[in-house]
């Protein structure tokens, strides 16, 4: 019984560990990066390691694994950044500077409307982005398309994104260790579970089309 307990301990340290470790790679290359080209392959490269730590690869070399994304996707993920901070940059300016009343309360809920789903795209972009190699503007799409087309897999993603947040607001020395990497799991993890039902999905119409054509 020992054993089993001392086990799971070890196994519990090794993961809260790895936790802190990717956490800080992603804290310094972020700072590397001058904070504003840093923060977006950065980001990338985190959610390429906790990919694989969903899928089960729990032994991947990390911080080769992160230094070879953080290089490959420097330029695409920051003109990816560039989109997004476009689009959200046009919501903010429209919903503060819209006039009160009358038609502009309708075009406000629109805008409303268009910043929820903007909040979709951010949650799975990343887990899109780490999964598939796509033009930008592709990841966006189907980023959206994911999330609106799983509303109870976003639901729960952002309880846990939610849960997380009043954590760390309770407990604020857990930010700088664990924060953005628990972040990063929670989403990866969630969106992992819609890709392999759509994945899953496809190769099932494959192969009822190729049962059918052999028939044929």
């Amino acid at each position: 019984m020992s054993n089993i307990l001392t086990g799971r301990f070890m196994k519990t340290c090794e993961v809260i560990s790895r936790m802190a470790y990717v956490n800080l790679l992603w804290i310094f290359f972020t700072i590397l990066g001058l904070g504003v080209l840093g923060i977006m392959p950065a980001t990338v490269s985190l959610f390429a390691i906790t990919r694989k730590w969903v899928m089960g690869d729990q032994d991947i070399p990390v911080f080769k694994t992160f230094w070879q994304t953080y290089r490959k996707e420097f330029i695409k993920s920051n003109l990816l950044g560039v989109i997004l901070f476009a689009i959200g940059y046009i919501l903010y300016i429209d919903l503060a500077f819209l006039p009160a009343g009358g038609f502009f309360k309708v075009i406000r809920w629109g805008l409303i409307v268009c910043g929820l789903l903007y909040i979709i795209i951010l949650l799975y972009i990343f887990p899109i982005y780490v999964q598939y190699e796509w033009k930008n503007r592709l990841y966006i799409k189907y980023a959206l398309l994911l999330g609106a087309a799983h509303p109870h897999y976003t639901l729960l993603m952002i309880i846990g994104v939610v849960a997380l947040y009043y954590i760390s607001a309770m407990i604020p020395g857990l930010i700088p260790f664990f924060s953005i990497a628990l972040f990063s799991y929670i989403v990866m993890w969630t969106s992992y579970q819609v890709i392999k039902r759509i994945e899953a999905g496809q190769i099932n119409k494959e192969d009822q089309q190729a049962d059918t054509e052999v028939v044929e």
